[in-house]
């Protein structure tokens, strides 16, 4: 049986029941949380891949990295008390530039202070660029210089944080040839060990390339159903979740209820092939 590596990428978390692209709701995210512990899914850290890819220590069984992106308040007063009610592992990839000004898209981000509140055995932080700037439209030395200025910004700031990026945007050069391949030499200069962009698909172990680790973006306008597809099988898979979206949207049309009705047995036909997976790991099945 392969192994796989499961990264999720929230941003925004509401209180009030707010959905969107970028924000998930309390009970939404609790909800994923129950899921992930229920079907016997492990949250590492950050060090804890850093420490399989460097020095090969092996990772629990159904591994899940869950990273919050741009370091926003509600994080820390929601998504951080749900993580020690679950025992759930998280990581926060910060901006410098939102930490000082306490902003970003008019919702307030963390300060210094809470982030030094959190308990380093459940939270880890990586880097986000200095001021969330697309990578993909700098130059190799400018790049660079922003991963530079987030490093001694963070330190400066008391804060300890993995040798790890998110791309912002999850943008990078993505033809291979010189921006590229000087993108991945800066961030061997600069001592970062693992990098992580969008791509919305599973990352098979061990990984393919330390630079560009995938991630699954999870949005909150979108059905639990979808979030599940995900975990099984990536968010690429026959264009599903864009299907199953649609659906959502548009489920009282009869013309839809057919779609529903494929996307329904699909979804029911990937999860027998994870319960048919995981029983084959099962030590009771030996």
């Amino acid at each position: 049986m392969f192994e796989k590596l499961r990264v999720l990428m929230y941003h925004s978390v509401s209180g009030n029941g707010h959905r969107d692209g970028l924000t998930v709701g309390r009970d939404q995210l609790e909800e994923h949380f129950q899921y992930l512990r229920s079907r016997g899914y492990q949250a590492i850290l950050l060090s804890d891949l850093i420490a399989y890819y460097d020095h090969k220590q092996p990772l629990p069984a159904k591994p899940v990295l869950i990273t919050f992106d741009d370091g926003f308040l509600n994080n820390y007063q929601i998504a951080y008390p749900l993580a020690q009610k679950y025992g759930m592992k998280i990581n926060f990839f910060l901006v410098p530039a939102f930490i000082t000004s306490g902003y970003y898209r008019k919702e307030a981000c963390m300060g210094v202070e809470d982030i030094q509140r959190l308990d380093p055995a459940l939270v880890e932080i990586g880097l986000h660029s200095y001021d969330h700037s697309s990578y993909a439209e700098m130059i190799p030395s400018r790049i660079a210089t922003d991963i530079e200025r987030c490093q001694i910004s963070l330190k400066r700031m008391g804060l300890r944080y993995q040798p790890c990026l998110a791309y912002p945007y999850g943008a990078f050069p993505r033809r291979k040839g010189y921006d590229q391949t000087r993108l991945f030499e800066i961030l061997e200069e600069k001592g970062i060990r693992l990098a992580f962009r969008i791509g919305n698909r599973i990352n098979g172990l061990p990984l393919r390339h330390q630079f560009l680790i995938q991630r699954l973006d999870i949005k909150g306008d979108e059905p639990f159903l979808l979030f599940r597809i995900s975990l099984a099988a990536g968010r690429k898979l026959f264009g599903l979740p864009g299907l199953i979206r649609a659906a959502s949207l548009l489920f009282n049309k009869p013309s839809v209820k057919i779609l529903v009705s494929f996307c329904l047995g699909v979804a029911f036909f990937l999860l027998i092939m994870e319960i048919f997976r995981a029983c084959q790991g099962c030590p009771c099945s030996a």
